[in-house]
């Protein structure tokens, strides 16, 4: 997915120079220019960027101030034609401070120091993703909720599938997907649960589990079906 920005610069001969830079990054996508602060802070209290460029020498209030009065917290790639503006870029945690005139292979670095942030903090919230504990033999597990395959209904019990080892769980369907994130999981049979993220495409009677074809019952076809075209 591209990364959205807006870029802010007063100085109508530096912007269109870095606007020429820009061209030469398609992974990455101008939602808006502005040459002043308040238009800026007016197009962000209604639209979601990922990062701004902003440099320093902005009307009304300058660029330090704007980012202060940003409410959301977005990354900042900060341009700037004096050099000590830089220790002040690094005290308020700026992604990064370019001295102008900058050039395409110095924003280079911004980006992928930018993306090489992002792709960390991607890591981090998996790591802390939904966790479920359950018995198993008489011991306490716990497993990420990610890692599920799906789940299969075994009498008195429910089988936890995942890659590398299945769990039986004594438990009921019903109880057991109570402990599941809502929308991530849902049952497309009596006896089975799956794990939408592991889900490869589906027929009218079955669904492609990760690699694995599980019946699809007619019952719960239409919200297997909305579900799955609503997941994200």
């Amino acid at each position: 997915m591209k990364l959205k920005y807006i870029y802010l610069d007063s100085n109508r001969i530096d912007r269109l120079h870095f606007l020429q830079i820009l061209k030469h990054f398609p992974d990455i996508t101008l939602m808006a220019e502005f040459s002043d602060a308040v238009h800026a802070k007016e197009y962000l209290n209604y639209n979601a960027v990922d990062f701004a460029i902003v440099s320093s020498d902005l009307p009304i209030y300058n660029g330090f101030e704007f980012v202060e009065k940003l409410n959301d917290d977005i990354e900042i790639i900060f341009l700037t034609k004096t050099p000590l503006d830089a220790v002040k870029s690094y005290e308020r945690g700026f992604l990064d401070c370019l001295l102008k005139p900058v050039t395409q292979n110095r924003f280079k670095i911004s980006i992928d120091r930018l993306s090489n942030k992002l792709e960390c903090l991607k890591l981090i919230r998996e790591q802390k993703e939904h966790m479920i504990q359950f018995k198993c033999n008489f011991k306490s597990e716990k497993l990420q909720s990610n890692s599920i395959r799906w789940i299969e209904a075994m009498g008195d019990y429910v089988k936890v599938v995942t890659k590398n080892k299945n769990y039986m769980v004594l438990s009921t369907m019903k109880s057991f997907l109570e402990k599941l994130p809502e929308n991530q999981f849902i049952r497309i049979h009596k006896s089975y649960i799956v794990n939408l993220k592991k889900v490869i495409n589906y027929s009218t009677r079955t669904v492609n589990t990760d690699g694995e074809i599980l019946p699809l019952s007619r019952k719960q076809k239409g919200a297997f079906k909305e579900n799955f075209a609503n997941f994200q």
